[in-house]
């Protein structure tokens, strides 16, 4: 049986872009979202949660998979807003208590640097030691195996491996020392 779907018959109707219908959606409901935003953070902050609304899903999503434009679109913008009271709430608490706010966590340029120059440094260390040592202090710390499990696999006793390990720890913190 065929499908006579109005979509693919006619030459005049087209298919909308998901982005173009994003845009639509988008322009169509502006005011009542920033509506929606002024009421929870205030006029203000609204536009600029309306701006990263947009931003965040014009570049991370792929509207071709939603069902309701409208319902991402607020449902976005109620999740900016939550985490924009929470960041504002978190600020007051700091602000309050007379303490400096935690500095961020996420490590700079200078710390990959010197972390890769330690791992280069760590490499190399573990390239000087013979290869049974060096495996079986692999296995241990990348693997997880248990001495045991090193025992049986190295074919040697678990004391070694003990022994194989010691040695490959002190012999790494020797030359990884800066």
């Amino acid at each position: 049986m065929l499908n006579f779907e109005p979509e693919l018959v006619s030459p005049w109707t087209m298919q909308v872009n998901p982005i173009d219908r994003l845009t639509r959606c988008f322009a169509d409901i502006r005011e009542e979202l920033l509506s929606f935003l002024a009421r929870r953070v205030g006029r203000v902050k609204a536009e600029d949660l309306l701006q990263e609304v947009w931003l965040r899903l014009r570049v991370r999503s792929d509207p071709a998979l939603w069902r309701e434009p409208r319902a991402v679109l607020f449902t976005t913008a109620a999740n900016l807003a939550t985490d924009a009271y929470r960041r504002d709430a978190r600020e007051l608490y700091y602000r309050e208590e007379g303490q400096p706010e935690p500095a961020c966590t996420k490590p700079g340029p200078d710390a990959h640097a010197e972390a890769a120059d330690h791992l280069e440094r760590l490499a190399a260390a573990l390239d000087e030691l013979p290869p049974a040592c060096r495996d079986a202090f692999l296995l241990n710390r990348l693997e997880g195996l248990t001495h045991v499990e090193i025992a049986k696999r190295l074919g040697v006793s678990t004391r070694t491996v003990r022994r194989y390990i010691e040695r490959s720890i002190r012999h790494c913190l020797q030359v990884g020392e800066p």
